[in-house]
C-alpha cells in the first residue's frame, strides 16, 4: 500500500507543478504585457523588470497551485478509469476510498503549505514590488492618513493624531485621553509628534505635556517631558493607516485588530474588509477542496483522456471560481456573512460533485 501512495501522490505531484509551472509563466506573461507601457515610457532598466517579475511569481504560483492540482487528479484518475487499471486495483480489494486517500492528503498538506508560502513569502514580495513599483513610477504612499483617532477599550485610552507618515512610522499633534478602570478620566497627554519604537513594541511621544486628575480634590497637575512613554500605548502602526489599506497584506495578528477597530469606527466597511480578510485566510483551502472534487466524480471516457480532463477540469474550475466571485460580493455588501462568503461556495461545489456521483451510479 505504501508503494501505491507513493505512486499516486508522485504522478499527481508530477503533473501539477509543471502545470503550475506553465501556468504561473503565464500570468507572469500577461502581468509583464499590462505594464510594458508604462516600462518603457519610464526606461526601466532590464534588470529591475526581471526583478518585478520575480516578485510577482510566489503570488502567480498560488493562483496557479489550485486549478492545477484539479487538472492532474482528474486526469490520473481518468487514466486509471481508461486504462483498466482501477478495475485491477478493485478487483484487488482496495476500495476506492483507498484510492482517493492519499489524493487528499497531498491536498491537505498542500492547502497548509498554500497559507504559509502565502503569508512568509508571497505576501512580503507583493509588498516589495508595491514599493518598487511606486518609486519607478513616482507614485507616492496611499497608506498616510490625517485626522485619525482610535480608542484602546482594553488599557482604556483614546488617541488622536493629525497626520500619520507611514514611511516613518510617525504621528503628528498627538493627543491622548488616558482612563481608569472605571472608565472615568485619568490623565491626558498632549505631544508635538510619536514615533513608534520596533524593538520596544510602543510608541515614544516626544515633547510631551502630561495632565494627571488627582481623585481626592479633583486638582491637576501637569508635567512636561522631551521624551515620554507608557507601554500600554501600544496600537500598531497599521491600525493608523487610513481605510483604503489592503488588509490582505497585514501581518495576521495586526489583520484582526484593525479588522476589530475599524468594526467600531467605520461599520459601513467592516463587510468588506472582513470579508477580504476571510478570502485571505480560507482560500488556503481551495486545492483540498478542489482535490476533493475531483476524487468524487466520476469518470467514464476511455478515449482523449487528456483532451477530457483539461475539459472537465476547466468547467469545474469555472463553476468553482464564478459562485466564489458571487458570493463574495453578497459578503462584501453584507448580504451574507464573510465567512460564508467563502464557505457557501465550497460546500455547494462539493454537493453537486457528490449528486453527480450518486446519480451517475
Amino acid at each position: 500500500m505504501r508503494l501505491l501512495d507513493k505512486h499516486i501522490t508522485f504522478a499527481i505531484s508530477k503533473v501539477a507543478f509543471i502545470t503550475m509551472l506553465l501556468c504561473s509563466f503565464m500570468l507572469i506573461s500577461v502581468d509583464l504585457f499590462s505594464h510594458l507601457d508604462s516600462y518603457l515610457q519610464n526606461s526601466v532598466p532590464q534588470l529591475t523588470i526581471l526583478r518585478l517579475s520575480i516578485l510577482y511569481l510566489p503570488e502567480a504560483a498560488l493562483y496557479a497551485i489550485a486549478p492545477s492540482l484539479l487538472f492532474s487528479a482528474t486526469f490520473f484518475l481518468s487514466q486509471l478509469q481508461a486504462n483498466n487499471e482501477l478495475i485491477c486495483l478493485l478487483n484487488a480489494g482496495i476500495s476506492y476510498k483507498r484510492i482517493v486517500f492519499p489524493v487528499l492528503v497531498l491536498g491537505m498538506v498542500l492547502s497548509v503549505a498554500y497559507f504559509s508560502v502565502s503569508e512568509l513569502i508571497a505576501i512580503p514580495f507583493s509588498q516589495q514590488r508595491s514599493v518598487l513599483q511606486n518609486e519607478l513610477f513616482g507614485l507616492s504612499s496611499t497608506f498616510d492618513n490625517r485626522n485619525i483617532t482610535l480608542s484602546d477599550l482594553e488599557d482604556g485610552f483614546v488617541i488622536h493624531a493629525s497626520h500619520y507618515n507611514d514611511e516613518q512610522k510617525r504621528i503628528s499633534d498627538v493627543l491622548i485621553i488616558l482612563k481608569d478602570a472605571e472608565g472615568n478620566l485619568d490623565s491626558r497627554i498632549d505631544a508635538s509628534s510619536a514615533t513608534w519604537d520596533e524593538t520596544k513594541g510602543y510608541w515614544i511621544l516626544k515633547n510631551a505635556s502630561v495632565f494627571s486628575i488627582n481623585e481626592k480634590d479633583f486638582s491637576v497637575t501637569g508635567k512636561q517631558y522631551e521624551t515620554y512613554s507608557n507601554p500600554a500605548i501600544n496600537l500598531e502602526p497599521n491600525l493608523f493607516r487610513n481605510f483604503s489599506a489592503d488588509i490582505k497584506t497585514m501581518p495576521l495578528p495586526t489583520a484582526f485588530r484593525y479588522l476589530k477597530r475599524i468594526r467600531l469606527l467605520s461599520p459601513d466597511q467592516w463587510s468588506g474588509y472582513a470579508t477580504d480578510l476571510a478570502s485571505r485566510i480560507l482560500g488556503s483551502f481551495s486545492p483540498l477542496v478542489l482535490l476533493f472534487i475531483a476524487c468524487t466524480i466520476s469518470y467514464k471516457y476511455k478515449k482523449n483522456v487528456l483532451l477530457f480532463s483539461i475539459i472537465l477540469s476547466l468547467c469545474i474550475a469555472v463553476i468553482y471560481y464564478v459562485m466564489q466571485m458571487l458570493s463574495l460580493i453578497l459578503a462584501k455588501q453584507g448580504v451574507i456573512g464573510p465567512v460564508w462568503g467563502m464557505v457557501t461556495p465550497m460546500i455547494m461545489i462539493v454537493c453537486i460533485a457528490i449528486l453527480e456521483r450518486l446519480i451517475s451510479r
